[in-house]
């Protein structure tokens, strides 16, 4: 079921020896009461496909297990 997500994109300088001129979008995005998620992408390989994926990829190990049950 699609989701609703705010999202709130930085542009980061980030040269290295290959591209001097990099720059990388930070991504913060906003789900329900949960608290602020960020992925990270370089602007040369920005779409809106690409960021919907990284976020759901995100939000599937933020929601994920988190801990072990034991019995005792």
């Amino acid at each position: 079921m699609p989701q609703e997500v705010t999202v709130r994109r930085t542009e980061l300088s980030t040269p290295d020896l290959e591209d001097p001129t990099k720059i990388t979008l930070q991504i913060q995005y906003q789900v329900g009461e949960l608290p602020p998620g960020f992925v990270y992408l370089n602007k040369k390989d920005w779409t809106k496909e690409k960021e919907a994926k990284l976020i759901k990829e995100d939000m599937t190990k933020r929601l994920g297990p988190t801990g072990e049950k034991i019995t005792i």
